[in-house]
């Protein structure tokens, strides 16, 4: 047997079980990229309104941000704006507007607010 050169494997190791085989496909198939969706100015507006509520009543925000191979969710207080850079610091990370699709501000009691977009 000729040990392989690139990866350090044995020729006769390249056997893939059906089951492993069909679980890669499986995990392939789902990894297929979205498309960022626009939203419209009034959608923005309203986005950009729940955020400045969040942080100056220092309210819990939950979020639902765009990424390319499907949507996250993502909650924790508003602790700081970037107008320059239109970024919103959401507990420990910084998150782009244009990757925030909608938003929810949890009030006192824990409940989610009805005006949530």
């Amino acid at each position: 047997m000729k040990k392989l050169t690139g990866n350090g494997l044995w020729e006769s190791s390249r056997m893939m079980l059906f089951e492993h085989r069909d679980s890669l496909l499986d995990r392939e198939a789902g990894k297929t990229k979205k498309r960022r969706p626009e939203l419209d100015e009034q959608h923005l507006e309203v986005i950009a309104e729940q955020i400045s509520a969040a942080y100056t009543g220092r309210q819990t925000l939950h979020a639902t941000l765009y990424e390319e191979y499907g949507e996250r969710q993502l909650s924790g207080s508003v602790t700081g704006v970037d107008p320059l850079r239109q970024r919103v610091r959401i507990g420990d990370s910084w998150i782009p507007v244009a990757d925030i699709l909608e938003v929810r501000i949890e009030d006192a009691t824990g409940d989610d607010a009805e005006n949530g977009v």
